[in-house]
């Protein structure tokens, strides 16, 4: 893996910036805020034109003149400039690039010479670079993130090869309130030198990566897409989101990445025959892979459906018959146990609906425990996570009136949730769980930063759970 060019992009210790002042008016400074403030601990060398410092940084009025040959080059200047520049990194010895420059193949014939340019530039000095029209790269890991949107969030297993920039840059905050950790974010924008294949074939190595998100406008060497993705399925979930199949879909692809898109049959073939797992939204691309990076894969269909509230739990069940799960009701034996144990308003045939109830070590453990243990089950979908928020609501309503406890309360919450995250592992089963509040309530973040999906609807739970198993039967062989 080290072989690759993206492995010292993403992983540099030194960077030249070209592109960013000490005015957020420009663009590129709201990156190079991103690379100084956002944790990375190499070296940042600006290069302008004109300023002697930026952000306390000495800067550079060539790349040429630096003190050192950097790892990387990222470039967020005209287009016009992208030429010298790319020359004076061959000049100085710097082999990798990334320009974010926009301008090139998107534009039509005029926009495909210039791109040809640089790629002769590159190829002279042996250059290899990302981009151009690109947002640049995200390592969680390392905390280098050369985008456009601050990255607030833990680092974590899913990495994504996007060939628009905004699906690795604007989506940041959509990942932190999901409790997606990233492990890294490729924008391959034009892909005139580093494509698709060659993020796959990197994150396909990476440790740190444990599920790979494809968004996709068209593919610049099909064959050699289908034999790396091939490779990488059998041990590594792939999930893509192609969206050049109609005709409206094509045009906006050329004008964005200049990408030549087929038809949408094909691309499915194509995913079919080297085992990709097929988003057909955003949301589901980013659903199952969190899903796919985080949990156990399930060894069969059979799915136990545990909540506190009638209608999420008929939702669930209704949802699992659509994506091929199956919501099988426990044998006559645990019905009797699990009646033992609930109100008498619960239903204990599966799902289970304890009905809106407080006894939270029921619900969080005791019920799980017995649940998941049974052979013939082989996952859980989970909703009724109400944690210290609701009840500091009531405790501002309540002022004066009654007692609420609330620290005892989040104590208790607590302790639950801190077994209840131990259980995908001890019984190798997956837990997803739904709830219609985000990460303000203290108990949703502790589920998703323990590594359980925690998703706002309970037919997003079933659906991603759908592709884990979906990907299981891929794996065996079955689909």
């Amino acid at each position: 893996m080290e072989q690759s060019p993206l492995h010292d992009i993403l992983n540099p210790k030194s960077i030249a910036f070209m592109g960013g002042s000490n005015s957020i008016e420009n663009v590129g400074t709201s990156q190079l805020l991103n690379i100084v403030r956002g944790g990375f601990k190499g070296k940042v060398y600006p290069v302008h034109p004109r300023e002697k410092e930026i952000m306390g940084l000495k800067a550079y009025p060539r790349i040429v003149e630096l003190p050192e040959v950097a790892d990387v080059a990222i470039m967020v200047i005209p287009n016009h400039a992208v030429p010298q520049a790319l020359e004076d990194c061959g000049k100085k010895g710097i082999k990798r690039a990334v320009i974010i420059t926009a301008g090139y193949e998107e534009m039509g014939a005029e926009g495909h010479r210039l791109q040809q340019h640089l790629l002769e530039i590159a190829k002279k000095h042996d250059i290899r670079f990302l981009g151009p029209n690109c947002i640049g790269v995200i390592n969680a890991h390392i905390a280098l993130n050369t985008t456009w949107f601050a990255h607030l969030y833990k680092p974590g297993g899913v990495g994504i090869i996007s060939q628009s920039g905004s699906y690795v840059t604007q989506t940041l905050p959509y990942f932190g309130h999901l409790g997606l950790g990233l492990s890294k974010a490729i924008s391959v924008g034009n892909q005139a030198d580093i494509d698709m294949v060659d993020g796959l074939e990197y994150l396909g190595q990476d440790a740190q990566t444990k599920a790979i998100a494809l968004y996709i406008e068209g593919l610049k060497r099909p064959r050699s897409f289908l034999q790396t993705a091939r490779n990488i399925t059998p041990r590594k979930p792939i999930v893509a989101l192609y969206v050049g199949g109609t005709e409206a879909g094509r045009r906006a692809a050329q004008s964005h990445t200049g990408s030549i898109s087929g038809p949408d049959e094909l691309y499915e073939g194509l995913f079919r025959q080297c085992g990709i797992l097929r988003a057909r939204s955003l949301t589901e691309l980013f659903d199952w892979s969190l899903a796919l990076a985080q949990q156990p894969l399930p060894n069969g269909n059979r799915m136990v459906v545990l909540t506190n509230s009638g209608g999420p739990a008929t939702s669930m069940a209704d949802e699992c018959s659509r994506h091929g799960l199956a919501v099988p009701p426990f044998d006559s034996q645990t019905q009797e146990r699990i009646r033992g144990m609930t109100p008498d308003t619960a239903s204990a045939k599966n799902p289970i609906d304890i009905t809106m109830n407080y006894d939270l070590d029921l619900i969080f453990n005791r019920l799980p425990e017995l649940t998941l243990s049974l052979k013939d089950f082989d996952g859980m979908l989970f909703y009724g996570i109400f944690g210290p928020i609701h009840f500091e609501h009531k405790k501002t309503m309540a002022h004066g009136l009654i007692h609420i406890p609330i620290d005892f309360l989040r104590d208790w919450m607590t302790k639950v949730c801190q077994t209840f995250v131990t259980y995908p592992e001890r019984y190798r089963k997956p837990i997803l769980c739904s709830c219609f509040c985000g990460r303000e309530d203290e108990a949703v973040a502790f589920l998703q930063d323990a590594g359980i999906p925690v998703y706002p609807t309970p037919g997003r739970a079933v659906r991603a759970m759908a592709a884990l198993w979906k990907y299981q039967k891929i794996r065996k062989g079955n689909d």
